[in-house]
Parts: structure tokens; sequence; C-alpha cells
């Protein structure tokens, strides 16, 4: 990898100028630098970037799918717009089931529910959008999991907002279900507190390169 942390976008590289580059990263630290990075790009930029993911992510060989469970982008939260990605994989597979996690927020737990066209989803405590649905697929059935995420490592380490929802979930679906995730931004070299809970991605897709792991 380029010595340089590459940004997706010339303006946010000169803002970066400057600033210390912290090759080594705990999740915390990691969480808030990314977190401000992504409020601080435009909805010029993020268009942009979402189709370069989107097109980034078509030149993938995947397995047939029938199952996927990804995440409701939040506006606020400037998330990757992985309808993009859905609405693909759907025209495809004009069969596949596209499932949404519903959360229980006391024992940190969640499951997968199916959606279609006409799902109504709801906010939960933390403003997140989570389906009205009550079909729940096993985590068996799961082919890939597109995660939410706010930073990655050269080895696939994911940090997400710091409730282990989908570590959780992660590690009850197959061992050859495909863990994704899509960033804007380029990795950093290691999240030096990743541990054993931590399930890592088998790929992650920013509007550059895919990564794989």
């Amino acid at each position: 990898m380029n010595d340089d942390f590459s940004l997706c976008d010339e303006s946010l590289r000169r803002r970066d100028l400057g600033r210390p580059y912290l090759r080594l990263m705990h999740k915390k630290e990691a969480r808030d630098i990314f977190k401000e990075k992504r409020f601080t790009v435009s909805q010029t930029d993020k268009q942009k970037w979402d189709d370069l993911l989107l097109i980034q992510f078509q030149t993938i060989e995947l397995p047939f799918l029938e199952c996927v469970l990804s995440f409701y982008p939040i506006e606020q939260n400037n998330e990757v717009n992985t309808f993009l990605i859905t609405d693909y994989l759907h025209f495809r597979n004009p069969n596949l089931r596209i499932c949404y996690p519903k959360t229980n927020l006391k024992d940190c737990t969640m499951q997968a529910i199916v959606c279609n066209a006409d799902s109504i989803f709801e906010a939960n405590e933390y403003n997140i959008p989570e389906p009205l649905d009550t079909e729940v697929a096993d985590p068996g059935s799961i082919d890939l999991v597109i995660t939410p995420m706010l930073a990655f490592d050269t080895t696939g380490n994911r940090v997400g907002y710091g409730k282990g929802f989908f570590d959780r979930y992660l590690k009850r679906c197959r061992n050859n279900c495909i863990k994704i995730g899509f960033s804007y931004f380029d990795p950093i070299d290691r999240i030096d507190d990743a541990n054993e809970f931590d399930v890592p991605l088998d790929f992650c897709i920013t509007p550059q390169r895919i990564y794989v792991f």
C-alpha cells in the first residue's frame, strides 16, 4: 500500500496535509477520526463515490446469492448508500431475499428480518431504522452480509459503532458467508486493539479499489 494516506478526493487530501497520520490506531481513536472525516464529505462527492463503490462491487465474481443481510444507511451519519448495492443484487436475482437488522438493545443481539419493497421501517432508540416485518432469516441461510463500518485496516479488521451487534451475528453465520464492507477512505495499517470477538471482512470496497482479505 502507498505510504501516503490516499483519500478519494483531492480536496480531502489537501485538508489532511500537515496532520500526522497514525498508522496504528485503537478502535475509539479510529472511530472518532473517521466519523469526523465522513461528516466532511459533501453530498456531491458522496453521490459520486457511492456510484464508484457500486461500479467496483460489480466487478467482484460472486456466487449465486439467495439471501443477503444489509443495513439501512442513516442519512445524518453520511453512510454509504447501500440501497444501490442491494438494488443491483436484486436485479441479478429477482427472488433474492434481502434482510435488515432488528436489534435487542438489552442483550446487544440482533436478528435478520426479511424485507420487501413494501416494508416499513421505524427508528429505534439509537435512531437506526428497523423493519416492522416479522419473518426472521436463519443466520445459516445468509450468503452475504454488508456490514456498517467507519474504518478498516489492511488485514480486514473493521471498526463499527462500538456495540458489537454485527460481530455477534456474524459468528452465527456460515463460515463461507461473504462479509463485505464499503468505505470512502483507504485502510489504516492496523487496528491495535482488535480481538478474538471481532469478525474480519472478506472484502472492503473503496471508490478507488477492492481490498481482498
